[in-house]
C-alpha cells in the first residue's frame, strides 16, 4: 500500500476543482500525460471510466467506485490478476486541507506489481500531491 499525505494551508474547496477535474490531469500533472473518458457525455461520478496514460506504465483504464464532491474520490483499474485501487482525499483541518493520495494492490499478483511499480508508484503519488497543491496554489492566486 502507498498512503501519501501532505498538509497545506489551502481549504479543501480551493483544492477540489483542481483534483476532481481528472480529464484536464495531462495538463499539469507531470505524471499523467492523458485521461480520455471512455463516454465522454458522462459526468464524472461512481461508475464513469477513463483511459490514463503514464510515462512509463501501461496504459490503463480507470472507473470510479466512489465519488464524493469536496472530499475525495476512489477509482480502480484491473488486469489479469490485479486490482490497483487509486484513493483521492481532501481531509480539511484548522488550518488548510491535508492531501491524501494512495495506492494499493489486491489479486494473485499483487505483490509482483506491488514489487515492479511500487517505488514508482510512491514517487508518483508524491508528485501527485505537490502539484496539486502548486496548482491549486497558482489558481487561487488568479
Amino acid at each position: 500500500m502507498i498512503d501519501v499525505s501532505r498538509s497545506t494551508a489551502l481549504p479543501a474547496e480551493a483544492l477540489w476543482p483542481v483534483m476532481s477535474a481528472v480529464r484536464d490531469w495531462g495538463s499539469w500533472l507531470p505524471t499523467v500525460d492523458s485521461v480520455t473518458p471512455t463516454e465522454p457525455d458522462r459526468p464524472d461520478e461512481v461508475g464513469a471510466s477513463y483511459v490514463v496514460v503514464q510515462p512509463g506504465l501501461p496504459k490503463a483504464t480507470w472507473t470510479v467506485t466512489d465519488w464524493r464532491p469536496g472530499t475525495s474520490f476512489t477509482w480502480e483499474s484491473r488486469g489479469p490478476g490485479v486490482r490497483t485501487t487509486g484513493t483521492h482525499e481532501l481531509v480539511p483541518g484548522p488550518d488548510g486541507a491535508s492531501i491524501r493520495l494512495g495506492i494499493t494492490w489486491s489479486g494473485p499478483l499483487a505483490g509482483l506489481v506491488r514489487a515492479v511499480y511500487g517505488r514508482r508508484g510512491l514517487a508518483y503519488v508524491t508528485r501527485e500531491a505537490e502539484a496539486l497543491e502548486a496548482t491549486a496554489r497558482e489558481r487561487a492566486a488568479r
